[in-house]
């Protein structure tokens, strides 16, 4: 293909040619040496094939082959110009793009805000809410306008973390439960059945591990497919939950549920806002996750909500 033999500063003579019709003026605008200019001509004329140019007059006359290319090219060149250069300043209300934001469960009942405020200040902006994906790595890379908040661990190779904060795991509860009303011991905790949250993304379960460890035996009493769903089977009777706050604060006020910290150690997990390195540059990217961060950042900076029971009256819930 003769495209293959094309040079792109040839093409940029050419065009200078072409609208100068003339040598040095052509070499002038370009930056380079009459010389210099009169060997990409000769060389111009080798890949065409054609003279491309005649004198006349005192200027260069373009041949037919030369008018036919001169159009074209510099459409052409204005396009390759504009791709290169960027489509400007970045205007969040006039511009379209998609956000995609992985969440993970608890943090879905609060995704409502972070749709609001794209919404608001970018009307035309689309965004598509997702479950934290197993293969969360290739999925940022390959997705369009991703973001995920997850663990810090989630991303491997390639992706960047910005850190949120930690995530602390609680036992919750209805108002009112026998085990929550004094002092969560072992004992009290293990004697009710409990709420296990299998999401299907093959991960390790980091409370198991822990429970495990420390060599307690629970009764799982309802095994639920999201942190949601968990915290909606609490509401009445005795069954207990292992949550993780302060994502799940919001649901448990809502539904008045009580707050303990466990009997035994559990994991604290680190979250942040994971996205591919290729988006780092982006200015739709860029906007959306800095309105992210700046709707869940306040999320931990929330004082500890872990409600602690008092010796008399009724123990207090999240505050």
């Amino acid at each position: 293909m003769m495209i293959d033999r094309l040079d792109l500063v040839n093409l940029l003579a050419l065009h200078a040619l072409v609208e100068e019709r003339h040598v040095t003026r052509a070499a002038k605008r370009m930056g380079i040496t009459q010389s210099s200019m009169s060997h990409r001509l000769a060389s111009l004329r080798k890949t065409f094939g054609d003279p491309l140019f005649v004198r006349g007059g005192g200027i260069l006359v373009p041949t037919p082959r030369a008018e036919a290319i001169a159009e074209p090219l510099a459409t052409a060149l204005r396009t390759l110009e504009q791709a290169v250069r960027g489509a400007g300043a970045f205007d969040p209300a006039h511009a379209r793009f998609i956000t995609a934001l992985a969440l993970p469960d608890p943090l879905m009942s609060f995704a409502h805000r972070f749709v609001d405020v794209l919404r608001r200040s970018a009307p035309h902006a689309t965004v598509r809410l997702t479950s934290v994906p197993a293969d969360l790595g290739a999925w940022l890379a390959s997705t369009p306008g991703s973001i995920a908040i997850a663990p810090v661990d989630f991303g491997g190779p390639s992706v960047i973390v910005r850190p949120l904060g930690r995530l602390r795991f609680a036992v919750v509860g209805r108002r009112g439960h026998p085990a929550l009303g004094a002092r969560l011991t072992t004992a009290r905790w293990i004697a009710y059945p409990h709420v296990v949250v299998r999401i299907g993304n093959g991960r390790p379960n980091p409370i198991e591990d822990a429970i495990a460890r420390a060599g307690v035996a629970r009764f799982v009493g309802f095994e639920a497919p999201s942190f949601l769903a968990g915290l909606l089977a609490l509401r009445n009777g005795d069954l207990l939950m292992n949550a993780p706050t302060p994502i799940v604060d919001d649901v448990v006020g809502m539904l008045d549920l009580v707050v303990r910290d466990a009997p035994i150690p559990l994991p604290q997990v680190r979250l942040g806002l994971l996205f591919h390195e290729r988006h780092k540059n982006d200015p739709a990217h860029r906007f959306a996750r800095e309105r992210i961060v700046a709707e869940i950042g306040p999320l931990f900076a929330r004082p500890n909500r872990i409600a602690r029971p008092t010796s008399v009256g009724r123990p207090r819930g999240p505050t």
